[in-house]
């Protein structure tokens, strides 16, 4: 195979923030192989944490790995909302255009002439050099990613590498004995800018067990007094929080050194995936079912008082499609309040740092004023919009561009959009928050009467006909955890 020939760089400057990229790729490889082995966490979390990571560094809108056996894929994950087509993308070598100003910069895996797999990036525009930076930046990911399941094999058993991946991997779960305090760790769900999450489940006296989503902090992230102090802000907050329509919260702890919280686990997709379901537009019914829901949550959120009586004045402040989840029982839960803001805050918490995404801000948020609950409203307005039209309101493919047509745009009506249900979403983006809804129930109210609501039942079988994959997935779950639990009886039966 010939050498490639060596990268040229513009500037000293575009050379420095390369080296950079590949020395905080390394890093965060070593921390995150250090966590999940000392953690007996396994392979799967470790790809799931470093995929994430890498990115968020090379600003991606999306990511995949995919990790091969000796009968094929033991492994794959996924990162982001886009739609990916792993089994075909997989497949891909170098940076290849797809044809919509995207470019997916494919890299494999290989353990000498062994193939591992492949690891990708998929990033917006078309590159005029072939992006051949972008390009030595994912192959190096994909060499650090090699030396990382390289030592995972090397603390399993098998004749082969690949026979060693099938053991290491099988369904995707972690390790038997991985544990985050009285939680025992089972399936990797995702990871944030700061926080992994995890399915758990916790034994009570008797065997009676519990999956919870547990949210730990990133290990390289532990010591940040900023990172811990929003952390603990939304534990202690999400403790308080107790409606239908809210994510319950059980426990918060730290554990070797790191802060967790074990939250209610959501068996169900989130309302993005809803909303871009490659199957047409959504009913007007099922959306009115979903943001209804989230209004009454939001609604009950927005009441919480203090320990005095006192309102506490609560804005969520971060509320998006993400966050909005959506069960296979046909019940809704508004979730992360990890940005929160209560009474006597500011938006802005450091100087020139405006908290939220720029797609669903409020005009006063976005030039960082005082906000209150209506800023909510109309992120609701524009969640609303999105999922009736599967398109976002004032999207300018840049945040700064996208917060100063929030500020200053007017929104046209869409063609074909009901009045009833045009004239819900108008009131809510009104640019002077006492021109919109008083309160989420308003809008909520308002919002029904333009479109009747599915029943839950109905929204139910919806959601479980359209996300099979998913439900699979949370079954096994509860299988995992019904086995867990049947071997820990076992161990508990005198012979």
């Amino acid at each position: 195979m010939p050498t490639p020939p060596p990268l040229r760089f513009d500037s000293v400057d575009e050379e420095v923030r390369f080296l950079r990229g590949l020395v905080a790729v390394q890093r965060l490889a070593d921390e995150v192989l250090e966590d999940c082995i000392e953690r007996q966490l396994g392979l799967s979390a470790a790809v799931d944490v470093f995929l994430a990571q890498c990115a968020r560094m090379i600003h991606a809108r999306g990511a995949f790995a995919q990790i091969l056996g000796s009968n094929g894929p033991v492994l794959t994950r996924v990162w982001g909302n886009e739609y990916f087509d792993v089994s075909t993308w997989a497949t891909y070598r170098g940076a290849v255009p797809l044809g919509d100003q995207r470019t997916v910069f494919v890299s494999g895996l290989t353990l000498g002439r062994t193939s591992l797999g492949s690891i990708g990036f998929l990033l917006p525009g078309t590159f005029g050099d072939g992006g051949k930076h972008v390009l030595a930046l994912v192959e190096a990911v994909g060499e650090i990613l090699d030396s990382a399941v390289l030592s995972f094999i090397a603390l399993s058993e098998g004749q082969s590498p690949l026979d060693r991946l099938e053991t290491l991997s099988d369904s995707g779960e972690l390790s038997p004995h991985a544990r985050i305090g009285k939680y025992e760790l089972l399936h990797p769900l995702g990871t944030g800018g700061m926080a992994q999450v995890m399915v758990a489940r916790t034994v009570n006296p008797g065997g009676v067990s519990r999956l919870v989503a547990l949210k730990r902090i990133l290990p390289r992230l532990a010591d940040d007094e900023v990172i811990v102090a929003q952390f603990l802000d939304e534990a202690k907050l999400g403790m308080r929080l107790n409606h239908p329509n809210l994510i319950t919260f059980y426990d918060f702890g730290s554990a070797a050194g790191s802060f967790y919280m074990a939250m209610e686990l959501i068996k169900g997709v989130d309302l993005d995936h809803v909303i871009y379901w490659r199957h047409g537009p959504l009913q007007p019914e099922l959306v009115s079912a979903l943001v209804c829901q989230a209004l009454e949550g939001l609604h009950a959120a927005h009441e919480l008082k203090a320990d005095d009586g006192a309102p506490l004045g609560l804005v969520h402040r971060d509320l998006s499609p993400h966050n909005v989840m959506c069960g296979f029982d046909g019940r809704v839960k508004v979730l992360d309040f990890g940005v929160a803001k209560m009474r006597d805050q500011r938006t802005v918490t450091l100087p020139g740092i405006v908290k939220g995404k720029p797609l669903y801000m409020s005009p006063e948020q976005a030039t960082a004023e005082r906000i209150d609950r209506r800023s909510d409203i109309f992120s609701m307005g524009l969640i609303l919009f999105e999922a009736l039209l599967a398109r976002r309101a004032f999207d300018q493919k840049d945040d700064t561009k996208t917060m100063e047509s929030i500020v200053n745009d007017t929104l046209a009506r869409p063609a074909g959009l009901p009045t009833p249900l045009w004239e819900v979403i108008e009131r809510a983006l009104q640019k002077e928050p006492e021109r919109r809804f008083r309160n989420a129930l308003e809008m909520a109210q308002a919002l029904r009467e333009a479109a009747t609501p599915m029943k839950d039942h109905e929204v139910a079988n919806l959601l479980s006909t359209r996300f099979p994959r998913r439900v699979t997935e949370v079954q096994t779950w509860e299988k995992t955890s019904s086995t867990a639990s049947k071997a820990e009886a076992a161990l508990r039966t005198p012979t």
